[in-house]
Order: structure tokens, then sequence, then C-alpha cells
């Protein structure tokens, strides 16, 4: 159990945890370094040591990305480079397969804002120092061509070299994909490629039959924990570890996901984009992954009763504008509103769509929601690890899904063969993962006590400081989310949001509240985050038509005792509370 006994010590752009080069969240203190943040200001630029992996590229990555891409830049400059039509700076991605290559390099074409057709290469690294070139005509499984000999976590890097006009969108694609390989891959091969360093350490006590064996039993451990945890007999819904696919991050399973739904389509209008419908505030990347990487048509609904009957409208009055899938999260982020999954799950049934849900937020330890969808999307970044320190996505198959069969070998093809698939997910980072959820129930269930006291503390506050606590319990869909619950322990989560009676005041709160504030959530210590400017800060007025205000407060609720949590929330309320109205309005 990883909490910060005195997060108020923290200091800007510190990573979260602290003293770990792996920690995939970063200390923003005051509300004004998230403003900071999001604006790019200077003063908070300098102190980011790190940041959220796919929102801040990890400092090694792009130390490694650098080297490789400066070694074969000089190396085959005359029989490659030298040859290119932009012989201007470049700028590289590190992936992991030759799947996500071949994405990377058609968006990034599609999205470029050049007038000639963009110089995108793509080079597999080996160990051995040797670079393959790969044209756009390969097969794909020819760009991952891993050497056999390769020991573990010395697999095949892909190289994705642009120009610099396009790192704006390559910055994009990082993001929106989760493709890009971890900090504990690039450390590795800095640390230990032959041809990087000029005395490579490796430790001579590593077997490597052994680490295979290691890595193996921990994939399979996960994928039947993971199943474990949604089955439920009583609903008739018993997963097993064939109907789990585990990635690098949860939003490669989002996106893999959406692949393989399309892959799955027949179109009765030639060249109309498949369309998708998205049901509440879904996870920012989630959206832009469907819309801008694959391609879809999103449309956006809210998730009240009303929207669903404007949706089942559509589908009855308009057959030809076929709906390929549905994706929404149970319960909501950061809104924590339960859509009716069982309403949807009908209309899936008899308009032959995917239904996809992903239960980051509720976790399979609070709720079972794969008897109502087809597929469960669980980004393994946070309440599964805990420890905010290791990235990983799963995908779950319900087993009595009418698409079951046909996801699942779309799923097997993307991932080309089982090398592939165990080496997109670094090693160590699986062995990490592995070690973070063997308490992942109780953590939740510790986590989820908290939340619903905290909860219950600040809805004390209405309406004279806190305007609105949105939280499961106590919310209008209460009783959808009830409906799905775990019997015997299943509680209401993690994750709160607040939204205070005024700007003023939700500063005032933040600022004096003493515990760990950055990005992500699901972490086992609390961590509060100014949502809407990290998430939305492009696009304000948009997210408030959808109750995300500007202003909002989301809290990750950690597993501290309680009493300690208690003490520091009353006096960030009382902070609250003294801020003047007068003050908030600057008059």
């Amino acid at each position: 159990m990883s909490i910060i006994p005195s997060p108020e010590q923290l200091a800007l752009g510190e990573p979260l945890p602290p003293n770990d080069p792996h920690g995939v969240s970063v200390s923003l203190p005051k509300w004004a370094d998230t403003v900071g943040w999001a604006t790019r200001e200077p003063r908070v630029l300098k102190e980011m040591a790190t940041g959220y992996p796919r929102f801040f590229i990890p400092r090694v990555v792009d130390h490694l990305a650098m080297r490789l891409l400066e070694i074969y830049e000089s190396r085959h400059k005359s029989n490659y480079y030298g040859s290119r039509r932009n012989t201007g700076t470049r700028l590289a991605l590190l992936l992991s397969t030759g799947n996500q290559a071949r994405r990377c390099r058609e968006v990034l074409s599609r999205w470029s804002p050049l007038h000639s057709d963009p110089d995108i290469s793509i080079r597999t690294v080996r160990w051995n120092d040797r670079v393959n070139g790969v044209q756009a005509t390969d097969r794909m499984n020819g760009v991952q061509a891993t050497d056999r000999m390769n020991g573990v976590g010395n697999e095949d890097i892909i190289l994705v070299s642009y120009p610099s006009e396009l790192a704006a969108e390559a910055k994009a694609f990082w993001q929106h994909t989760g493709y890009g390989i971890s900090s504990r891959r690039a450390r590795h091969w800095l640390d230990h490629a032959p041809f990087l360093s000029p005395n490579p350490w490796y430790p001579k006590v590593i077997d490597d039959t052994e680490t295979r064996h290691q890595l193996d039993l921990a994939r399979t451990t996960l994928k039947q924990r993971i199943a474990a945890g949604h089955s439920s007999p009583s609903d008739g819904i018993s997963v097993t570890e064939d109907d789990v696919f585990l990635y690098q991050t949860g939003m490669t399973a989002i996106v893999e996901t959406a692949a393989a739904v399309k892959s799955l389509l027949r179109f009765s209008v030639p060249g109309a984009r498949s369309r998708v419908a998205v049901f509440g505030f879904l996870y920012v990347d989630t959206y832009k992954a469907l819309d801008r990487v694959l391609g879809y048509t999103p449309i956006l609904y809210k998730s009240s009763p009303a929207d669903i009957d404007t949706f089942e409208s559509l589908l009855t009055t308009s057959p030809r504008h076929h709906i390929a899938a549905v994706f929404t999260e149970f319960p909501g982020n950061p809104l924590l509103q339960s859509p009716d999954l069982s309403r949807l799950h009908t209309l899936s049934r008899k308009h032959n769509f995917v239904l996809v849900v992903d239960d980051t937020v509720g976790t399979s330890a609070n709720v079972h929601v794969l008897r109502s969808c087809d597929v469960v999307c669980t980004s393994l970044t946070k309440m599964f690890s805990g420890g905010c320190n290791v990235m990983g996505g799963a995908v779950a198959i319900s087993p009595v899904s009418p698409f079951a069969a046909n996801i699942k070998e779309s799923l097997h093809a993307q991932q080309q063969d089982d090398e592939a698939e165990k080496s997109a997910w670094y090693w160590e980072d699986v062995l990490v993962m592995e070690r973070n959820s063997r308490d992942f129930t109780e953590r939740v269930r510790k986590a989820s006590g908290n939340a619903l006291a905290l909860a219950g503390l600040l809805r004390a506050h209405q309406p004279a400081i806190v305007r609105e606590v949105y939280y499961p319990a106590g919310s209008p869909t209460q009783g959808v989310y009830d409906a799905y619950r775990v019997s015997g322990g299943g509680g209401y989560g993690f994750l709160l949001s607040i939204r205070f009676v005024s700007p003023g005041r939700a500063v005032a709160f933040y600022d004096a509240l003493d515990v760990a504030k950055g990005p992500s959530l699901g972490t086992n210590f609390t961590l509060c985050c100014a949502y809407t400017l990290l998430a939305h800060y492009k696009e304000l007025e948009w997210a408030a038509e959808y109750g995300v205000v500007e202003d909002l407060v989301r809290i990750s609720v950690g597993l501290e005792d309680w009493a300690w949590l208690e003490e520091r929330v009353v006096r960030a309320l009382r902070a609250a509370e003294a801020c003047r109205d007068e003050e908030q309005n600057g008059s």
C-alpha cells in the first residue's frame, strides 16, 4: 500500500509517487499550476520532471527516440534519408508493433497539414544494432520480424520518423492511442543495448528461461484475475482467461476494441463512414480516438432516459444509418452518472450493434456489467494497479455475446502472433502490474468506503459552500448503479467530483487541500485534480454544455485512514468558506 504521508511537501513538477522514475502522475499543488500546465506556461513547464505518460512523453523515452534517430539518420543518410523529399529536421516516436506503426503512418498522413505527402518512415530497430526499413506495400508481419534470439526485454522497437512539422499530430497520436513504449523499456535499452552504452551493464544472474517463465505466469495470472473479477455465476457469466486480452495501456485496449468492431462491419451504403454512439461524457481520448484515429462518426448523447429515447428513435426511423457500436462508461468520469445498460443492451440485440463499456471507474470489484454488454475495457493503470507506477489495459469479452467469436478472432489477428503480443506490453511492466494487483479487491473496498464517507461530508456543506457532489451513491442514477453492484461488498467507487457555489471557492478549496494533486485516478493515495482544465482546456464551453464546468474539482480517494483524510478536507472546506464572493469576483 503506497500512500503519501505528507503530500503538502510535494513540489510543483515532482513525480507521483515521489522519487519513482516510473510514476504516472505529477504534482500540481496549486490551481494556478494546473492553469499553467494547460496554457504551457514556461514557469510550470521547466519544473515538470514527468507527467502522465500519454500526455507527457517520458523524458527517458524521448531521449531514446532521439538517440536512435540520430544514429540511423547518420548511418543511412546516403541510401535512405538522402533520397527523401523532406530533408529538414525530423522527430520520432517509439512503438512496439508493426500494426501500431502502420496505423501511426496512416493517421499522420491523414492529419498532415503539409501540402505534399509527408515523409513518414518506419524502421525496425534490433538489439544487435541492425535496422530494417519497411515500405508502404510490405506485409504487416514484415514490420515485426522479431529476432527470436533476442532475450526478454530486447525485442525489436519500431521507430517511426516524421518531419518536425508533424510534431503536434504525432503527440496527439501518442496520446489518443497509448501505443508508445514505456519508460521501463526505454531505460532498459539505454542501459543495456550494446550499441547505445559504451559499458552496457547486464545482471549476470538473469536467467532468460526463468524470466520467460515468470512473464508467462504473470500474464496468465493477470488474465485469470481479471476473468474471475468479471465472472458472475448468478448472472450466468463465466469468463475464462481466453476471453481476456491484455494491452500496454487502457487507451490501447479501447482503440483495439474499436478497430476490431470496425473490421466486422459490412455497409449497405458504399463509402459511408462507420457510425458509433457515445453515451455520457466519456473520457476525452476515447471520443478523439474513435473520431480522429479510427475515422468513426460519433454521435454524442447524454446518459439520460430521454437521450436513450432519442437514440431508439434514430435506430427505428433511420435504419440506413447503421450504428456499429455504442461506447459508454459505468459510471462516467467525471460526473459519475450511470447509463441504463439494460435498455442499451436490449437495443443492441434488437438493432445488432456492439455495446462496449469502460468500467475503469466502477471496477469489477464493485460492479458486474458484462451481463449487459459485449465488451468491457479497463485501464489497469488505475485502481487495478493502484501503485501509480505502471501502465496497462485489458479487454474482457462476454462469453454470451453473439459477437464474441468474431471480436476475439479480430483481436487475435490484430496482435499478429504470441511473440508480438507479449513484447508490446513490456515484461517488467507486466510483472509490476501483477504484483500491484494482488490485493485489488481489498483496496477497492477500502477506497470506496472512504469515498462514501467523503461524499457525505461534502454534501453536509450544501448549499452554503458546495453546489453539487457527483457520486453514484445519492445520485439520480443510483438505482441503475445498484442493479449492477456486486452483492456481498460491492461499493460505490473511489471517485467523486465537486462543484462549488462559485469558482473562487473551488480554487480556495483546491489550494488548501493537503493531498497529492495531479492527473490520473485510482491511486492508492488520495489524488485531487482540476479535471476540466487538464482534460478540456481548449474546449471549455463545449464541456460546460455537458455539465463539466471549468471549476470542477475531482478527487480520487485513496487508502488513508478516514480520520487523516477527514481532517484535511475539513480544513480545505474552511478555506473555501472564508473565500468571500467579492474576492472571487475581483472586487
